[in-house]
């Protein structure tokens, strides 16, 4: 998408989100407080081989992370929109963007 200037942003994130309001038990949310939290869990458990930027450019990727995640942690009990939440709170907490 193109905004002032002709710079081109793409909207992602914008994208995960809304389309996990529309469908919460399909779509998951990607910020970059639930990537910090990924990451880290992979740092400290390895629960699936992934690359930082499979995150945030190709959502399927994501998904799956996401889901290797879950079965890794044992979480199958929480829907997507808990898991969401908890990743997005727990990134915000820990890994606050320093100003």
């Amino acid at each position: 998408v193109q905004v002032n200037g002709g710079e081109t942003r793409k909207l992602y994130s914008f994208a995960t989100k809304y389309c996990s309001h529309h469908f919460p038990e399909v779509y998951s949310m990607y910020d970059r407080y639930v990537e910090t939290m990924l990451w880290h869990f992979k740092q400290v458990d390895n629960f699936h081989e992934f690359k930082k930027v499979d995150l945030k450019m190709d959502y399927k990727k994501y998904h799956t992370v996401l889901g290797k995640f879950i079965k890794f942690y044992g979480l199958q009990a929480f829907n997507l929109k808990e898991i969401d939440i908890y990743l997005w709170q727990a990134g915000k907490d820990y890994f606050r963007k320093q100003n």
